[in-house]
């Protein structure tokens, strides 16, 4: 048996109980800053998304190859980016189609946050972005 000078406690064991006090703590921490990156990363992926289809559409001769493009655009972007996304909609708007003008195209995408619903975030969550093109002035043909 271990003697213990007058005054002190035995304190072994403490530092067990203080870590299997706090580790769920910090796994909950770490998954909130995980999930925050998630979330960021998807949202900078759908801008860049959105980007590439307004591009797409932009260069097209017409409207109805034009919005063709930039669905296009916006699945295949996605696929490269890795972003697993559900119900992708692309809304391409064409009212000022002509040399001069601009195409805007916004992409919505659904995405599964559930690995790091423990940390409090939702399960699911759409993210959104809108990016505006000129179109060329002088275009040829």
């Amino acid at each position: 048996m271990i003697r213990l000078r007058p005054g002190r406690r035995d304190e072994r064991g403490v530092s067990a109980i203080e870590l299997t006090l706090i580790a769920p703590v910090l796994m909950v921490v770490l998954l909130f800053v995980v999930g925050l990156g998630r979330m960021a990363h998807a949202r900078q992926q759908i801008e860049s998304v959105a980007a590439d289809s307004a591009r797409a559409a932009s260069l097209e001769r017409n409207t109805s190859l034009s919005t063709h493009a930039a669905e296009v655009a916006a699945a295949q972007s996605l696929g490269e980016a890795g972003v697993s996304c559900t119900n992708l909609k692309v809304d391409v708007d064409l009212s000022s189609y002509q040399p001069g003008g601009r195409v805007t195209v916004t992409v919505s995408c659904k995405t599964q946050l559930g690995d790091v619903a423990l940390a409090g975030f939702p399960g699911s969550r759409v993210f959104s972005a809108t990016s505006v093109v000129p179109i060329e002035t002088y275009r040829g043909g």
